[in-house]
């Protein structure tokens, strides 16, 4: 069975820890990074518990810190300068992402605000630029409509919970009908919802000619549809370089990890 592509998305809240992070996951063996453009809106402070005693010393040396994440205005970030550095930086195909509020993105906006971001971004030649099932059609034609020369288009969507696996399976197909790519990440309340995900993964991996796929969830049995995509047909997997125990509780799953389960798995 053949492995499928791994993408990796970028970590950090800056173009600099983005570009240190890409340059980590080219090396690991990634095959495209995901820039996800939004987050350079929000800045990441650590907070700083007061605990005055040797033990609690020792407790906040041995888990991981928290932090606070503060929205910064629309106009602390040069998105010409911001786009030509990533451009410049990455050195294999990159995914633009620009995630609004609404599907738990970070970009402070308005919607016109935001499209004008991701024309530039088509505009500087990315290799795929992501647009949510969400926009409304007249955005979604001035945005395809920009295309020029090779960037492919991701419709995708984060914004529910898994329903069953009929309705999964129609909701990639109606995305399909607008886009190269289809990507979905629900929201995992219990294992059932992450079993529905990785059936509906499954049938969908098991048709001759289907489109590109990356379905998963976030939450219980999040990795599970990353960790089988081999077996189960998937072509396309998201993964992280994030080595924190925080990756696992959200169901994701770093790279490393991922590429010792599929040998582990024997899933070549």
């Amino acid at each position: 069975m053949a492995r499928p592509k791994v993408v990796v998305s970028l970590c950090g809240n800056t173009v600099e820890e983005m570009l240190e992070d890409a340059a980590l996951a080219t090396a690991a063996g990634a095959d495209m990074v995901e820039v996800r453009f939004d987050q350079l809106w929000i800045k990441r402070e650590a907070v700083i518990e007061e605990d005055e005693n040797e033990e609690g010393d020792r407790r906040r040396r041995n888990r991981e810190p928290k932090w606070n994440y503060i929205p910064l205005p629309i106009e602390s970030v040069d998105v010409e300068t911001s786009i030509n550095a990533f451009k410049s930086g990455i050195r294999i195909p990159a995914i633009f992402t620009c995630r609004p509020v609404r599907q738990d993105g970070g970009f402070p906006g308005e919607e016109p605000e935001r499209i004008s971001v991701l024309k530039f971004a088509i505009d500087s030649g990315v290799s795929y630029i992501d647009i949510e099932d969400d926009v409304p059609e007249e955005d979604l034609n001035v945005l395809k409509g920009t295309i020029t020369g090779s960037t492919k288009v991701i419709i995708s969507d984060h914004s529910s919970s898994p329903p069953s696996v009929e309705e999964i399976i129609q909701r990639v197909d109606d995305m399909a009908a607008k886009g190269d790519l289809v990507k979905i990440c629900y929201r995992l309340g219990n294992r059932g919802g992450a079993l529905r995900v990785l059936e509906a993964a499954k049938d969908i991996g098991e048709r001759e000619g289907g489109p590109d796929v990356a379905l998963m969830g976030l939450g219980e049995g999040g990795a599970w549809a990353r960790i089988h995509a081999p077996l189960i047909g998937t072509r396309i997997v998201y993964s992280t370089m994030d080595e924190s125990m925080s990756v696992m509780k959200q169901g994701r799953i770093n790279l490393e990890d991922l590429t010792i389960a599929w040998d582990l798995l024997e899933y070549d």
